[in-house]
């Protein structure tokens, strides 16, 4: 038989794998013990994993009950994450729908607000991952002249607000799972 050298990577007869010489063409590896300090790549939470989808009905501005706009929140301890996205649909001029990502703190003995994103448009997808503890989600506010749904997708490490609390004062309940 014919032994090609080892930088070919091969090794039809198995005599490398058999001598251990098929391990000098394998690539070097460097083991990293520490992610660089400015950077967490792990994270640890007690906050159960949870995805859940949320239909959010929003009335038109001149329907006289409320409900053209609203906040729906979850709430999050420091460092717990989400993905989200959501969409609406028969809005045909998105500058009509208006929201208003934010997180906001427990009182103690004031209320702390963070702005994440504020936008015109009729959908959004992204990530958070809370930078204190609190509810943390949007303001909705559609400006068209129908009714709409928001479709909201959620998944990550928080905990539903209860209905009629603030960050869900419209009592809205998750979509149950199949």
């Amino acid at each position: 038989g014919v032994v090609l050298p080892a930088e070919f990577g091969k090794d039809p007869i198995g005599v490398g794998k058999l001598t251990g010489l098929s391990k000098l063409a394998a690539p070097k590896e460097e083991v990293v013990t520490t992610a660089p300090a400015d950077q967490s790549v792990a994270r640890y939470t007690t906050t159960a994993y949870r995805s859940d989808v949320i239909d959010i009905p929003l009335n038109t501005a001149d329907a006289g009950r409320g409900g053209e706009e609203l906040e729906y929140k979850v709430r999050m301890k420091t460092g717990d994450s989400l993905v989200y996205s959501w969409s609406v649909d028969g809005v045909t001029v998105p500058e009509e729908f208006y929201s208003d990502f934010h997180g906001e703190s427990p009182p103690s003995p004031k209320v702390k607000v963070i702005e994440y994103r504020q936008a015109t448009g009729t959908s959004s997808s992204g990530s958070l991952i809370a930078p204190m503890d609190g509810i943390h989600g949007w303001y909705l506010q559609n400006q068209s002249a129908k009714a709409v749904v928001v479709k909201l997708r959620i998944s990550g490490f928080y905990q539903l607000v209860p209905p009629g609390e603030p960050g869900n004062k419209a009592k809205i309940l998750p979509k149950a799972s199949s």
